[in-house]
């Protein structure tokens, strides 16, 4: 879902009424000073309360950047940016000069915002060690197998509170929108206007909800639906990626650019993962198993064909799969990924919530049942089982996210999102009263990054202000 944006293609690139901000986050004024000698983006760095209920306790930092609009005379302010995650550093991604290749249709008119959200990036960062550990299993066969996962996420979640504290027990993500908030006040902005894809979505729904006054223009793409619970996420995305996984060998079938042209497919995948599982393939920092290459299923098959080709990179790597060589799939797999804020965020707000082995085979089982190749070799058990044993209880689990009272928002999404299915943008749009859906009927995460219909619509709306009256 999240890091097929944040890793594989960008690096490759309950509260209704309104919350003021934090007078002090209001009144400080941004330090800006050029990301870099020469450059036209802008970096700062905003302190905002650890804890939002305690304005006047501790504080952590948040990096923040900026790409000046240059229409300054008639720009419409400011365009927050967020490219999904947990983890997704949008300000080190616009500090790095990226901002033009992913926005440049809002360059003019709008000032250009994003930020490394706490936790992440060049923020009060945490360094945790991997969130799925190699040699752990990850799909459990057996009550000491299953123990061993929930151990490990246990030793995770301990080992970064010891070095973290308070910090690891204020990532939610009705707290990160909090600090937006505090962003867009110490801006000298009236509204929030934004762009929040795939997490991001659930990231702008959270704002909308508790500043819903606030709201300008919203776009939520690639969504996120805090109302289906631990067992429909991983589901709905198990049969969406299976979907994904045929449509990829018939692609290989069809287009001599696949380098496993000719061949079929679906079963030297299978015959790859078996052999690894027996006898790892050699990877860059050890040995690379048959789960760190089901776990990189998640990055490298939805399409974000703005900015990345990931079936050709899938392809590839299966290609040096089968001559021993697994580093491809290691280098973007979940098992080994050192992102400590994606499961220590996700926990709080995306929680697992397993009931034991039995429970977990029974989801595995299912999963197996409506994907019988890909199976819960997605992000919602990458999720699950990273936060099996997480020591700090979520602090803002699984439940419906009503929005009212907002300027209209836009919600968009491809029909076939192997990452955040459809049904997710259908359901969030009747949550959210004075939404619009917009669906692209084509293949890939987020509307945005695969249409050229729905990225027009989106333009449109942002700058024009007028809501697209037909799908794309």
């Amino acid at each position: 879902m999240w890091r097929s944006l944040t890793a594989a293609s960008i690096a490759g690139a309950v509260l209704a009424a309104a919350v003021p901000a934090s007078p002090a986050a209001a009144a400080e004024a941004l330090d800006w000073k050029a990301c870099r000698p020469g450059a036209v983006e802008q970096c700062a760095t905003l302190t905002v309360p650890l804890d939002w209920s305690k304005p006047s306790g501790p504080t952590t930092d948040v990096f923040v950047a900026k790409v000046p609009a240059k229409d300054q005379r008639h720009k419409l302010g400011a365009l927050f940016f967020n490219p999904g995650g947990p983890g997704g550093a949008g300000g080190s991604i616009f500090a790095a000069g990226l901002a033009e290749a992913i926005l440049p249709q809002f360059r003019d008119r709008y000032d250009l915002i994003s930020f490394d959200p706490r936790g992440t990036g060049s923020s009060s960062q945490l360094d945790c060690g991997p969130v799925l550990r190699p040699g752990v299993p990850v799909f459990p066969r057996s009550k000491a197998q299953y123990d061993a996962m929930v151990a490990s996420s246990r030793a995770t979640g301990e080992q970064c509170l010891r070095k973290h504290g308070d910090l690891m027990r204020n990532l939610d993500t009705r707290t990160v929108a909090r600090d937006m908030d505090a962003i867009r006040a110490a801006l000298g902005e009236q509204k929030f206007n934004y762009i929040g894809l795939s997490y991001g979505s659930f990231l702008g729904t959270l704002y909308a909800q508790q500043f819903p006054h606030r709201v300008g223009r919203m776009v939520l793409d690639g969504i996120v639906d805090h109302k289906q619970g631990a067992r429909k996420f991983m589901l709905d995305e198990a049969k969406a990626m299976e979907d994904g996984f045929n449509r990829f060998t018939a692609w290989c079938a069809k287009d001599s650019a696949c380098a496993l042209h000719g061949q079929d497919v679906g079963a030297v995948w299978d015959a790859t993962v078996r052999k690894a599982d027996k006898t790892p393939l050699t990877g860059p920092h050890g040995p690379v198993n048959g789960d760190v290459l089901r776990m990189a299923l998640p990055s490298l098959l939805p399409l974000t064909s703005m900015v990345s080709d990931n079936w050709s990179v899938l392809a590839n790597a299966l290609a040096k799969a089968t001559k021993g060589d697994g580093a491809d799939f290691a280098n973007v797999s979940y098992v080994g990924d050192a992102e400590t804020a994606y499961a220590a965020v996700s926990c709080m707000d995306l929680p697992g919530e397993l009931k034991g082995y039995a429970d977990a085979r029974a989801r595995l089982a299912l999963a197996e049942a409506v994907a019988p190749r890909v199976g819960a070799a997605v992000e919602g058990w990458a999720l699950t089982a990273a936060c099996a044993g997480w020591p700090i209880p979520p602090s803002n689990p699984w439940q419906a996210t009503p929005v009212r009272g907002t300027a209209p928002i836009l919600i968009t999404s491809t029909l076939h999102d192997p990452s955040t299915p459809v049904s997710n943008a259908r359901s969030l749009a009747r949550q959210i009263d004075n939404s619009r859906l917009l669906t692209a009927d084509l293949f890939g995460h987020t509307a945005y990054f695969n249409s050229a219909c729905a990225r027009d619509r989106i333009t449109e709306y942002l700058l024009e202000g007028r809501l697209p009256a037909q799908n794309c």
